[in-house]
């Protein structure tokens, strides 16, 4: 009898042993997965704000050729475009379609994000501050902006027009040539957009 009650005992003490084994590997597992996580939101937050100064820097430019345009207006003509525009250069071609119309996109990365809300670790996040502060950012993220789309496509259109109305392809020769009233308010407008 005592030897059952010896055995019974030891039974029940290497359960309860191998339970807080696996707890504290589960445990340590955690960690190390909230560890690695935490530096992947990391480095996502970084990339996303070398991506925003990047966006802002670009928009600058944009507003710099727009300004110089619009301030010189009077006696303007597709080379001195050109001209502004390689001086604060935005976007990887030089035409007058791309140098009047395009602008800067925003790209976030959210990988990591997406991770951490679908996966339901954010709530797991004991400090209320940094969880409002994370979920904030991935609002922000989500969120697509589309400033300046709509004015981009009438600056197209203009130009595209304009094309088929002087029945060239010339780019320069329809600006030099068609530049108006329209075309500086879609500009105007690209400018406070």
């Amino acid at each position: 009898m005592k030897s059952n009650f010896f055995s019974a005992v030891a039974i029940f003490f290497s359960i309860i042993g191998s339970f807080s084994v696996e707890r504290y590997i589960q445990k340590i597992k955690l960690k190390e997965d909230n560890s690695i996580l935490s530096k992947n939101v990391l480095y996502e937050l970084e990339q996303n704000y070398f991506s925003l100064l990047t966006t802002r820097a670009e928009l600058k430019s944009v507003v710099d050729v727009t300004d110089s345009i619009l301030s010189n207006w009077s006696y303007l003509n597709s080379k001195k475009v050109k001209n502004y525009y390689f001086q604060n250069q935005y976007a990887l071609r030089d035409d007058m379609k791309t140098i009047l119309a395009s602008r800067p996109y925003f790209n976030s990365k959210q990988m990591y994000f997406n991770s951490l809300i679908n996966s339901g670790l954010i709530l797991k996040i004991e400090n209320e501050e940094l969880r409002n502060d994370l979920e904030e950012i991935y609002d922000v993220l989500t969120f697509k902006y589309d400033y300046g789309t709509a004015n981009s496509e009438k600056i197209r259109a203009w130009l595209n027009s304009k094309m088929i109305q002087n029945k060239t392809m010339n780019q320069e020769k329809v600006f030099n040539e068609n530049y108006d009233f329209e075309l500086y308010k879609y500009l105007s407008h690209r400018r406070r957009t």
